[in-house]
């Protein structure tokens, strides 16, 4: 067998199994392609004949074409996939075992302020397309959904009268998630008035946010519509989807929730992926600390 039929048997396994997203399944065969066409240029062609020395010099050649967060996921797909070799007995040891991964910082986030986020979830223009765009932003802010899944929810999912939300995260695991009383409100609207101008339907599986074609909406979409209701509201930083998500959970954290509340609402699968938000400088305790520090402020 060549190289290529190993990772069309891996990516049926990443896909189906693991249940992994189509950014994922992009990402891991563009970087194993990369991978197998360094082999093959130099003459190795089968799996069971890579050595160490050969990740290292693979590594070695690509490390300054690209920036140390991209090489951090090139290398987790390839762990990936000797994992998967090893497991299903293609190989007869794991070579990538003791191969460390790039270390790099996290940068931490910079969440919007509440006022910012009210600003932006504010319905101040009438038109269908802006009040389903602003229900997205609030729904996004309710649950600290990420984009994939807010695009995704279907009629059926949202419960405006227990005030909750069923998603599904990455890996195809579902969550059951509270909003609060006004976001159930402004959605109860949208779904009774200004959805029927983008699908008729009804049918529990029918899309909750479409386009007016009743199709899905695409992250590039959400991604210009909130930069162009930010700059609409006075916001100049440089605002994406991602940010409504961060500010979710430092405000949580912030009012005083668990980080262990934060991660089931987030979805993480780690406490580590959370805990990023405790190294964002808590803005009310530096408040209360110059209060009451006999120094503060001088």
């Amino acid at each position: 067998m060549s190289l290529d039929d190993h990772l069309e048997k891996f990516y049926n396994y990443i896909s189906s199994e693991k249940g992994y997203s189509e950014n994922t399944l992009a990402s891991y065969s563009y970087d194993l392609k990369l991978f197998t066409n360094y082999l093959e240029n130099n003459k190795k062609l089968l799996w069971s004949d890579i050595k160490q020395d050969d990740i290292y010099d693979y590594f070695k050649q690509i490390n300054n074409r690209f920036k140390k967060s991209t090489l951090k996921r090139k290398h987790a797909s390839i762990k990936s996939f000797f994992v998967f070799l090893y497991k299903e007995k293609l190989i007869k040891k794991n070579v990538f075992e003791e191969i460390k991964s790039p270390k790099i910082s996290s940068p931490i986030p910079k969440p919007l302020l509440v006022e910012e986020i009210t600003k932006i979830i504010s319905f101040s223009v009438n038109s269908e397309i802006d009040f389903r765009d602003t229900c997205i932003f609030m729904l996004m802010y309710a649950a600290g959904l990420r984009v994939s899944e807010v695009i995704g929810i279907k009629l059926g999912e949202i419960n405006l009268e227990n005030q909750t939300v069923k998603v599904t995260g990455k890996g195809k695991k579902q969550r059951m998630l509270p909003i609060y009383k006004n976001a159930a409100k402004q959605i109860d609207i949208y779904v009774k008035e200004i959805r029927p101008f983008f699908l008729r339907s009804d049918k529990y599986n029918s899309l909750l946010f479409s386009n007016k074609h009743a199709k899905p909406l695409t992250r590039q979409y959400l991604w210009k519509s909130l930069k162009k209701k930010s700059l609409e509201v006075g916001i100049t930083k440089n605002v994406s989807p991602h940010i409504i998500r961060h500010s979710f959970a430092t405000h949580l954290l912030e009012g005083g929730a668990s980080i262990r509340h934060v991660q089931e609402f987030l979805g993480h699968n780690s406490i580590e992926s959370t805990q990023i938000y405790t190294k964002i400088p808590n803005q009310k305790l530096i408040i209360d600390y110059n209060l009451a520090h006999p120094r503060g402020n001088k």
